[in-house]
């Protein structure tokens, strides 16, 4: 197999740190990179994935929700069905 080498820019605390959880993997950032671009090709797409934490903003919904719920503002339904009672009686 022929190699070539890429260069490309990046953040040095980003590489630092990938270097870091590769490395803790057994891994090189060459297999890493190697395998994300096998998968891109493989795929014919990139995935990006979103944090499943909650930003300030959704924090502060939850909690105002939350609230009113406990204030009595908003009935809670246990079942689909009981739901659709309260809507179309």
């Amino acid at each position: 197999m022929n190699n070539t080498v890429i260069n490309f820019n990046t953040n040095s605390k980003l590489k630092k740190e990938a270097k870091k959880v590769l490395d803790e993997m057994g891994l090189t950032l060459s297999v890493a990179l190697n395998a994300s671009l096998r998968r891109i090709i493989a795929e014919k797409r990139i995935e990006f994935t979103v944090p499943e934490i909650p930003n300030a903003r959704l924090k502060r919904s939850f909690k105002n929700a939350d609230k009113m719920i406990k204030g009595g503002k908003y009935k809670i339904y246990k079942t689909h069905e009981d739901l659709e009672k309260a809507l179309f009686s």
